[in-house]
């Protein structure tokens, strides 16, 4: 009978709150799991691969109890997925192997799972290394052929009573597992067919698919987080009603309090074009708190370069010299910051492993410093170097001269206005 594993773990981008860091688990699953389990003769899938309609718990807490082998990765000390390790631990004596980044151990496992075999490997945030990724291929599959040759108990429940009876699949719903169902879609699959659909600019048919997963996971914060991006994007049924929407879906995700720096990145750009569609400073101030606030939680340069951005559009907005001074000033230092972190990721030996589009948003980060800075060389070696990883007319190039032209502008209203004060 074929053997399975479930992979315990959150899809798509997901935040370590402790650190900031926004991990793409996605390339964890995909590059390192997968590959080793199917390498096995193992079926492995995670809970967005399910295929059911409707929501999907009660099968996702089934294949929890019942897989042979389950792999959970607490990178980001999700509390779904240390809620379903603790299931699995209460229902199976062994075959439970939990993984994290290891960055993790900086700010300590959490007490009741420190004292239990983790296995660390290293993540880039946006990818993960092919070095890494293949020693931590072959630790994995060495442990899990040892595993099972010989069994060892992982769960404190059952080291405590090691009598009890485990669940496990039946060869007929083994048989239904692997059973493929045509008519139905998965999560995995929703989410993939909507990331073309984007990239396409067929925004009304990212949405609809977009719509189709949160159904079944109604209350994920990546699947919203996607949709909202989408839609404010679309602008439809025109513009603004597309913004008030995106708005109004991501209030699920309470940006007013969050800690999540991507719903307060995207909080700062619904409000930045908000601003920019109405002229309404409310819309201005709350972008600019939102993209501080974000930047100050994570230090990166997206939110820092957005939050340097609105500093410098608020300081024509302000009732005085000295509040506008500030705003502008603020505005500068933050780049100065910000080129700091483009640096260091750079010179980073990784950031060679890092994907296109990320790289390309670094140095068009560090092009924008150079413009606000009026060192035009720099800003145009910076340009260049953008172009290795993406092409002129592309979404990266258009937003960046797009938003180049409101900086122009903006500087040289505000030496107009204060510099002979």
């Amino acid at each position: 009978m074929k053997k399975t594993c479930f992979v315990i773990m959150g899809f798509g981008v997901k935040t370590d709150f402790r650190s900031g860091r926004k991990l793409n688990l996605d390339k964890t699953y995909e590059h390192i799991i997968k590959p080793v389990f199917e390498g096995l003769d193992f079926h492995c899938f995670r809970a967005d691969e399910i295929k059911h309609s409707g929501v999907i718990d009660k099968h996702m807490f089934e294949h929890i109890v019942k897989a042979d082998f389950v792999i959970a990765d607490i990178s980001t000390l999700n509390p779904n997925s240390i809620y379903e390790l603790g299931i699995r631990n209460a229902v199976k004596k062994h075959t439970t192997l939990i993984i994290a980044e290891k960055k993790m151990q900086e700010y300590g496992y959490p007490f009741d799972v420190n004292h239990i075999s983790i296995d660390s490997y290293e993540h880039l945030e946006s990818d993960i290394g092919h070095s890494e990724v293949l020693r931590f291929r072959a630790h994995l599959k060495n442990k899990i052929q040892e595993l099972i040759k010989k069994p060892e108990v992982d769960s404190p429940l059952y080291s405590l009573i090691p009598n009890l009876e485990t669940p496990k699949f039946t060869e007929e719903e083994i048989e239904e597992l692997l059973e493929e169902k045509v008519e139905l879609k998965s999560v995995s699959e929703l989410l993939e067919e909507s990331e073309i659909a984007r990239k396409e600019m067929k925004y009304e048919k990212a949405i609809e698919l977009l719509n189709e997963a949160r159904s079944i996971y109604p209350e994920n914060e990546f699947i919203i987080q996607r949709l909202v991006s989408v839609i404010y994007k679309s602008e439809h049924p025109n513009k603004g009603s597309a913004l008030f929407e995106a708005e109004k879906i991501l209030a699920i995700l309470k940006p007013e309090i969050s800690n999540d720096p991507e719903t307060l990145g995207l909080s700062g750009a619904i409000n930045k074009r908000l601003y920019e569609e109405y002229n309404d400073v409310e819309y201005l101030h709350k972008s600019l708190r939102f993209y501080e606030r974000g930047y100050n939680i994570r230090q990166d340069y997206y939110n820092g370069i957005n939050y340097a951005f609105m500093s410098t559009i608020s300081s024509l907005k302000r009732d005085n010299n000295f509040e506008a001074t500030a705003d502008f000033g603020n505005g500068m230092i933050a780049r100065k910051e910000v080129l700091k972190i483009c640096e260091n990721l750079i010179n980073e030996n990784s950031f060679k492993e890092r994907d296109l589009q990320e790289k390309a948003w670094v140095y068009l980060t560090l092009a924008e410093i150079y413009f606000a800075s009026d060192e035009l060389d720099l800003e145009k070696e910076q340009i260049e170097k953008a172009s290795e990883f993406a092409k002129e007319g592309q979404f990266e190039f258009n937003s960046y001269y797009e938003q180049r032209n409101k900086l122009e502008i903006a500087i040289k209203e505000f030496k107009n206005k204060y510099s002979k004060k």
